[in-house]
């Protein structure tokens, strides 16, 4: 506790680093977040375009749609009651140019009183076991029988005539729930209308687009029909775009009255998916587009990820490059400024340092100790802890200086200060207060009693020899007083003063001593070991007999 502990390289600079960091960080992501801005407008860009090619190509489809199935409804009405092989001939036709839907279907509503006459024309022109009934959607498509009502809905025409559809012929479509809400609405609007996706019997998903005629001859001729109804079959696929980018999704849903749905018409995932990384850190493209201006309004959304790949190599290369550029910049001035700070903090470590301290000795001056001395104090008002102070004086220092020279001096009181600093516990102070005084806190000795084996000590310290130039060996004492906290003062002032006068009342009681040899001593007796509060030797010059190096000695004689 003999020396101040200096401004070390503390953290007051940090915030300053981490400011600058945090700068360089936004100015780096801010960077590159242009740069993204740029890739993401223009493939969004290119996106939309797409999308609307893919829309556009889809909208034209599904006009084409309308149009044929009014092609449809007008060639019946036109036709009144058409023959099969008028029938077949414009299915065959229109198929053939319109690859794109499934199959031509005609239903007819056939009142009650006119079931069997109906059945029986179907039989005779699809075969034997031809009737109405229904299929059982939710059990394997199981054809089963229509229970009897006011009126009914079959199909009497459908093309092509493929064996798997050939069950169709007799559907009633007011037994199928998908087709039934489809089948209300054209007949209440009169307008086309299409019904929900649902799965073929050959398996494949489709919907019914259909429109009421305005004729309502049967196409069978001979049974009465109340209505009649052509309709379009459109297979699902066919509905897919067939320009389309490998990166993108496509999800087709047509659109009912409470929204899209499902299943969708078709579900396509990009066949080149993005990473996991990517889809982390990039943006995605969403885009929803709806059209309501046909009898199948639908909702097309396209998506697509933001790969790095479609990142330009040009300005990302700009941007890395410059981001590098401005770190290098920043570190080479926080470095500097590292350097500077360490700089101004060792010299103020040294101004700091040279202000508390004796510059000879490396002990505290007058000014820390006092201030160690303040503390102590202020320990023992909040805590009841007293301390010990001594006062030493070296005896006759000044003779070294006037006999061998104030270099010889500096040298002395270095050794001696080191010495006594090594006597006493890392928790005491030492401080050189004068040329040749010096001062001790004891913090936690609190009776003069307790404080005599280290005073004992520490003048045994001072007192063994000094080897100095030229085999030069000085032996010194010292005086020492103590004072006491709270016994003698509580004021560093109060105790100093205290352990001053102690120490000249000891210096007094040696000269005394000194001077009244004790019985059976003579006044050239050899000195005796030292001990607490009595000076025993004094410094002298003496040739030794028989030696054989030149040494000089300064002691006191009692």
């Amino acid at each position: 506790m003999d020396s101040e502990e200096g401004p070390q390289l503390r953290r007051g600079d940090n915030p300053l680093y981490a400011v600058l960091l945090l700068a360089w960080m936004l100015f780096s992501v801010s960077l590159f977040a242009l740069v993204l801005r740029g890739a993401w407008e223009d493939i969004r860009a290119e996106f939309q375009a797409d999308a609307e090619a893919d829309i556009e190509l889809l909208r034209d489809r599904l006009r084409t749609n309308d149009a044929l199935l009014s092609g449809f409804v007008a060639f019946l009405d036109v036709l009144g009651a058409p023959t099969q092989e008028q029938m077949v001939g414009f299915a065959s036709r229109l198929l053939g140019e319109h690859p794109h839907i499934y199959m031509l279907e005609v239903v007819e509503k056939v009142p009650a009183r006119a079931r069997g006459d109906f059945e029986r024309a179907l039989a005779q022109r699809v075969g034997p076991g031809a009737r109405i009934g229904s299929f059982n959607y939710q059990d394997g498509r199981r054809w089963q029988d229509v229970p009897e009502k006011a009126a009914y809905f079959p199909v009497s025409f459908l093309w092509p005539q493929t064996p798997e559809a050939l069950p169709v012929h007799g559907l009633d479509l007011d037994s199928v729930p998908h087709l039934r809400d489809a089948l209300r609405r054209a007949e209440a609007s009169g307008a086309a209308v299409s019904t929900r996706p649902f799965a073929l019997i050959e398996g494949p998903l489709a919907y019914v687009v259909m429109k009421r005629t305005d004729t309502a001859r049967s196409i069978l001729r001979g049974p009465e029909a109340e209505q009649r109804y052509a309709l379009l079959v459109v297979k699902a696929d066919s509905m897919v775009p067939g320009r389309r980018n490998a990166r993108t999704a496509h999800v087709l849903r047509l659109l009912g009255e409470a929204g899209p749905q499902d299943p969708p018409l078709y579900a396509m995932l990009a066949t080149q998916p993005a990473s996991a990384l990517e889809r982390r850190l990039l943006p995605r493209f969403t885009l929803n587009v709806e059209d309501v201006s046909t009898s199948q309004p639908v909702r097309l959304t396209v998506t697509r990820q933001l790969r790095l790949s479609d990142i330009r190599s040009e300005p990302l290369l700009l941007a890395i490059g410059l981001a590098a550029a401005t770190l290098a910049v920043l570190v080479l001035y926080l470095r500097r400024h590292r350097a500077a700070v360490v700089r101004e903090r060792e010299r103020l470590e040294r101004a700091t340092h040279s202000a508390l301290h004796d510059p000879l000795t490396g002990l505290p001056n007058r000014r820390l100790f006092y201030d160690r001395v303040g503390q102590a104090s202020a320990h023992w008002r909040r805590t009841g802890e007293g301390f010990a102070l001594f006062f030493v004086d070296l005896d006759r220092f000044k003779a070294v200086n006037d006999s061998y020279g104030h270099d010889v001096g500096d040298m002395v009181l270095s050794t001696v200060a080191a010495r006594m600093r090594a006597s006493v516990r890392e928790t005491d102070t030492i401080a050189r207060i004068a040329g040749d005084e010096f001062v001790v806190l004891l913090p936690g000795m609190t009776e003069h009693a307790a404080a005599e084996p280290v005073a004992a000590k520490l003048l045994a310290a001072v007192a063994q020899p000094v080897e100095l130039r030229d085999g030069l060996v000085l032996q010194l004492t010292a005086s020492l007083g103590v004072s006491v906290c709270p016994e003698h003062g509580s004021a560093p002032e109060e105790l100093v003063r205290h352990a001053d006068a102690a120490m000249y009342e000891d210096k007094r009681s040696d000269q005394e001593a000194a001077r009244t040899p004790a019985a059976g001593e003579g006044t050239c007796g050899e000195a005796r070991a030292p001990r607490l509060r009595i000076v025993r030797k004094l410094i002298r010059r003496s040739a030794a007999a028989g030696m054989t190096e030149d040494r000089k000695k300064v002691s006191r004689r009692h």
